[in-house]
């Protein structure tokens, strides 16, 4: 029989994530804010009156308060104490931004970014979360440096995008932290510095960042920004793991697969294998079939449910996981044979540079007719990964 292939390794490169803020009313700038109330309205025909905490805030709001200006923009916004009005809460907000007052600029940054109760605006919301940034706003400094970042729908500052992570970082913005590491690590907006990216890295993962515990894993593994440190590199896989990290949880893996660092031990690969597979790891699903398809040592074997995961992780794009379903379709081993299956899947793989699936593929071929082999030749040319449902 042939031999099985294996996924051996994890990839290492730093790459930053986008990770859009979410744009939802309650947070810093609404701190006093309680669990909305039951929609009330104010208009003629409500059947419930406007509630008199409401009345008392819009009483204050048009006699000039700020304050109650940017309160009652949230009242109307979130339904508390009167009917739902976006557009109302707008005109609020701005009546209360134009007045200097962070809140409300933050708020209104919010609902241009959103595009709730307003045309979606995303200049105007870089606007207005730069004032509410410059006055100590902080998940406005994080959301604007998301936007400047990126580059989407306003110009890419990458040297203010790093200014702005940073300042969010040294007020304990656990995801500014994050991507601030990742600025300097790639040398983004800031001089490249290793060490300033472990050290905020290592902020962001005693934060409870899982991204962050990965990565600190590599940077200490490596020794990228910090001395070489095997055991920090394992107590960090395994943070990371433990908080739901998919690629941390197949690095785990691994390394009790292959005793790297941890004791040898299958069963607990099999575990970390498992979750990271829930997590649609497909490497993950690759290793732990074959665990499953050998068995022994603390691991039942149950082929059945290796064809499932070699099904699902080759449905997904994994090319070893084609190959080793082609050859688990042409070879048996403990399973119905299928030919035409076999040629399929061997044939995406060879599409998808696996030399290997070229012998097995012309021993199946030569069972076939040349007009079975067309047929399945057209789909494994339309062969699409599966998508994830995520």
């Amino acid at each position: 029989m042939a031999p099985l292939l294996r996924h051996s390794s994890f990839r290492t490169p730093i790459v930053a994530a986008v990770l859009a803020c979410a744009l939802a009313l309650p947070g810093a700038a609404m701190a006093s804010k309680t669990t909305p109330a039951q929609p009330s309205v104010l208009e003629p025909d409500s059947a419930r009156p406007a509630s008199p905490r409401f009345k008392a805030l819009l009483a204050k709001a048009q006699e000039g308060d700020v304050h109650a200006q940017n309160e009652v923009g949230v009242c109307l916004a979130t339904g508390d104490g009167v009917q739902k009005a976006p557009a109302e809460a707008v005109r609020w907000w701005t009546l209360a931004a134009e007045k200097g007052l962070a809140d409300a600029q933050f708020n209104l940054a919010l609902v241009y970014d959103d595009g709730h109760g307003v045309a979606r605006n995303a200049s105007q919301a870089a606007v207005f979360y730069k004032k509410a940034a410059d006055q100590g706003i902080v998940a406005a400094m994080y959301n604007l440096a998301e936007m400047e970042s990126s580059g989407h729908s306003v110009p890419m500052n990458l040297a203010e995008a790093a200014r702005y992570y940073e300042a969010a970082a040294k007020k304990g913005h656990v995801k500014a932290m994050y991507n601030l590491a990742l600025a300097y690590s790639r040398g983004q907006g800031v001089e490249r510095d290793e060490t300033k990216a472990a050290a905020w890295m290592q902020k962001a993962a005693e934060a409870n960042h899982p991204r962050a515990q990965y990565l600190l894993a590599q940077m200490y593994a490596q020794g990228i920004g910090v001395k070489k440190d095997v055991s920090q590199a394992a107590h960090w896989l395994a943070l990371a793991a433990k908080n739901g990290h998919a690629r941390a949880q197949y690095s785990l893996a691994l390394h009790c697969q292959q005793g790297k660092g941890v004791p040898k031990d299958a069963a607990s690969a099999a575990r970390w294998y498992r979750e990271a597979a829930k997590r649609n790891h497909t490497g993950a699903m690759c290793n732990l079939a074959l665990l499953l398809l050998d068995g022994g040592k603390g691991v039942a074997r149950n082929p059945a449910e290796a064809q499932r995961l070699l099904t699902r992780a080759a449905e997904l794009g994994d090319p070893k996981a084609q190959y080793n379903l082609g050859l688990l379709f042409w070879e048996g081993r403990d399973l119905t044979k299928n030919v035409p299956e076999a040629y399929y899947w061997l044939t995406v793989a060879a599409r998808h540079g696996i030399v290997e699936a070229k012998k097995p593929r012309e021993q199946a071929g030569k069972t076939l007719s040349s007009s079975e082999r067309e047929g399945l030749e057209a789909r494994a040319a339309a062969y699409r990964p599966a998508s994830t449902g995520k």
